[in-house]
């Protein structure tokens, strides 16, 4: 019993299936990644310094929770100002990562004097 299979050509396309959105900034869903990943970088750092501090007997279980929670919060915030200003400027390269950099520090910066708070403070 012998198989016989027939080849067909279909036209193939080119391009994309679907059609292409134009990037036009930075849409609620990008902001909110970037909200998020800020909140997990900021949070983790913090936490790890509040469990030092606790492990050392300054800081209770409390005080160190709602600092890392503050710190996550503030991460998430200046990360996503940070991304907003960024990718309206540039899409790519050092130029919108320097302007990340100086973005996010700006609001991390006000956020802490807004707060008073005194842990961003380093002697």
């Amino acid at each position: 019993m012998s198989m016989l299979y027939e080849t067909r050509s279909y036209p193939i396309q080119n391009g994309p299936a679907y059609p292409v959105q134009p990037n036009t900034g930075a849409d609620c869903a990008t902001l909110m990644r970037l909200a998020t990943t800020g909140a997990i970088v900021g949070g983790s750092a913090a936490a790890a310094v509040q469990l030092r501090k606790f492990q050392d007997g300054n800081a209770t279980p409390t005080g160190a929770l709602a600092e890392t929670g503050r710190t996550a919060l503030t991460a998430a915030v200046a990360t996503a100002a940070a991304g907003a200003v960024a990718s309206s400027v540039a899409e790519q390269g050092a130029m919108r990562l320097g302007l990340m950099f100086v973005v996010a520090a700006a609001v991390v910066y006000g956020i802490q004097s807004r707060m008073g708070n005194s842990e961003g403070r380093y002697e």
